[in-house]
C-alpha cells in the first residue's frame, strides 16, 4: 500500500456528558437539541497513519459514530479501527469499549494501549474484564516517556495531573514526518512542563472545559477542577502553533449559540471534523 502523510482527526470536542448535556435544559443545550449543527460528540481524536492504519484515542460514549468517521477519513469501505489508546478511567474516555464486546462488534483481539493502572482497572472490573477474558481486546502497555510507533507516527504518552480516583491520566505528544501535535484534553492545571510541550508543538489541542471558573458552583469546581480558558491565554501566548480548546463543558461560554466570546490571536475553538496533517 502506498504511503501518505499521517493525519490527526478531531472526532469530538465535548466534555464527558456530551453536548447537549444529558439532563440539562440550559439555553445552550436546548439550542443544540433544536439545531443539530450545534451538537458535539465527546472529546476524542483519531490518527490515520501512513498506510491507512487507524488508532482512536479514547473510547467515548460516541464510539460507534467516531469509529465510522475515522474509517471514512482513512478511505475504508466500512467502520473499523486497528487500535484504541485509553487516556484514563473517567466515563467519557472508556465506556465505548463496551461496543467491542460480543453483544455488538464481537471484536477479535483489538489492541488497547493503556498504562498499567488502566490495565489493572480493566482486568479487575466487570463488564470490562469480560472483554479481556473473551479476547475481544488485547491490552498492550504504554509507558509515559517511551514512544509508541504506529504506522509512521511516533506517539509519546506523558502523565498529566488529573483526578486519580481509579487510574492515572496520560496525554499525548504525536509526531509525524513534518509536524508535531500535542493533545491535552484533561488536566487539573497546566504546569510548566505541559505549557512547554504545547508551546513547542505545531498544533495543540488543550483542555478548555470551562471558559471561566464561575460557571458552576465553587464547591463543584474544586471537585472537578480543570483549568479555565480565560486563565490559559497568558500561559500559551507566543506559542509556535495555534492553541485549540477542546473537552468543552456545556456551560462553557464558547458554546453559547449567540453570545460566544471572541478568542485572542493564536487561540481557536476546536470543532468536530477538523483534521491536521503530520
Amino acid at each position: 500500500m502506498s504511503e501518505r502523510p499521517p493525519t490527526v482527526h478531531v472526532l469530538g470536542t465535548a466534555q464527558d456528558g456530551g453536548f447537549p448535556h444529558a439532563g440539562c435544559d440550559c439555553f445552550s443545550c436546548e439550542a443544540a437539541r433544536k439545531d443539530r449543527s450545534l451538537r458535539r460528540r465527546v472529546a476524542s481524536i483519531g490518527i490515520v497513519g501512513a498506510t491507512g492504519q487507524c488508532l482512536i484515542v479514547d473510547a467515548t460514549p460516541d464510539f460507534p459514530a467516531q469509529m465510522s468517521l475515522l474509517g471514512e477519513a482513512a478511505g475504508r469501505e466500512g467502520p473499523s479501527i486497528d487500535a484504541v489508546l485509553l487516556t484514563h478511567a473517567h466515563i467519557g474516555h472508556y465506556l465505548g469499549l463496551a461496543f467491542l464486546g460480543r453483544e455488538v462488534i464481537n471484536a477479535d483481539r483489538v489492541p488497547v494501549y493503556c498504562t498499567r493502572s488502566m490495565e489493572q482497572f480493566l482486568r479487575t472490573n466487570r463488564p470490562w474484564a469480560h472483554l479481556v477474558e473473551r479476547n475481544d481486546v488485547e491490552i498492550r502497555s504504554i509507558r509515559p516517556g517511551e514512544p509508541l510507533n504506529f504506522d509512521g507516527v511516533e506517539i509519546e504518552a506523558f502523565l498529566t495531573p488529573h483526578r486519580a480516583e481509579d487510574t492515572d491520566t496520560i496525554m499525548l505528544d504525536v509526531r509525524g514526518p513534518e509536524k508535531r501535535l500535542v493533545y491535552i484534553s484533561d488536566t487539573d492545571f497546566f504546569h510548566d512542563g505541559l505549557v512547554s510541550r504545547a508551546c513547542e508543538a505545531d498544533v495543540a489541542l488543550l483542555d478548555g472545559t470551562f471558559y471561566s471558573h464561575d460557571e458552576i458552583k465553587h464547591r463543584e469546581i474544586l471537585e472537578v477542577k480543570h483549568p479555565a480558558v480565560k486563565e490559559s491565554f497568558p500561559l500559551f501566548e507566543g506559542a509556535k502553533g495555534t492553541i485549540y480548546f477542546t473537552h468543552l463543558n456545556h456551560t462553557n461560554a464558547l458554546l453559547h449559540p449567540t453570545r460566544a466570546p471572541d478568542l485572542p490571536d493564536g487561540f481557536a475553538l476546536a470543532n468536530d471534523g477538523m483534521s491536521f496533517t503530520l
